[in-house]
């Protein structure tokens, strides 16, 4: 029996649609991603998402990196990467505000430190019964611990908890702890798994 489902949170309930960014990169004569590359390099972007460093020290990192490698000019696109925090998906937060109420809804983000602020902010962190946020607990997907610290936080087993996120990899990790997972390509695909669990939406 189903008892709680566990969301990934960027890709799947917040979506990112930078385009700006790229039309700043071409008019400055930079290939469009070379902010992002550095941003969400590994050594970069897996230390932040472990707790290891902070936002602050991420954003100045990646602006140091990228001063040395292209110039003073590319600061004002720095800025503009980081000012961005993406776009909670109305239609998701609808969908799961309607999900049956005997079940348990988490979050399991790989993620930074102001990342609750940001919940609040925009009003949705009383949605979730339990977020975890990898920044605060040292270990990230798709590491086994990760999704372990989240059943806890749940008081679920595996078997007990739907994981839903975008990226194969972190629904291949939720599959050997043994969490019934599903790759996040739009709502559609969501409605489908979860109907083979029979959960269904109430309708509004």
């Amino acid at each position: 029996m189903i008892e709680a489902i566990l969301f990934d949170f960027d890709g799947v309930i917040r979506q990112w649609d930078e385009s700006d960014l790229g039309t700043f990169e071409a008019e400055a004569d930079i290939e469009t991603g070379t902010v992002f590359a550095t941003a969400f390099s590994k050594e970069l972007h897996e230390p932040l998402i472990r707790g290891e460093i902070n936002w602050d020290q991420w954003r100045n990192e990646t602006e140091n990196r990228l001063v040395h490698s292209h110039g003073e000019f590319i600061r004002p696109i720095v800025k503009r990467f980081f000012e961005f925090e993406g776009r909670v998906d109305a239609d998701m937060i609808d969908l799961v505000t309607r999900l049956p109420n005997n079940l348990r809804i988490g979050i399991l983000t790989n993620n930074h430190d102001r990342f609750e602020d940001y919940l609040r902010r925009v009003g949705i962190n009383e949605m979730f019964d339990a977020v975890i946020n990898t920044h605060r607990i040292g270990v990230a997907k798709p590491d086994r611990g990760a999704y372990m610290h989240a059943l806890d936080a749940l008081k679920v087993e595996a078997n007990s908890c739907l994981f839903i996120d975008d990226l194969a990899r972190n629904v291949e990790g939720a599959e050997a702890v043994g969490l019934p997972a599903h790759q996040f390509h739009n709502q559609a695909g969501l409605l489908d798994f979860l109907n083979k669990f029979s959960i269904e939406p109430i309708s509004s």
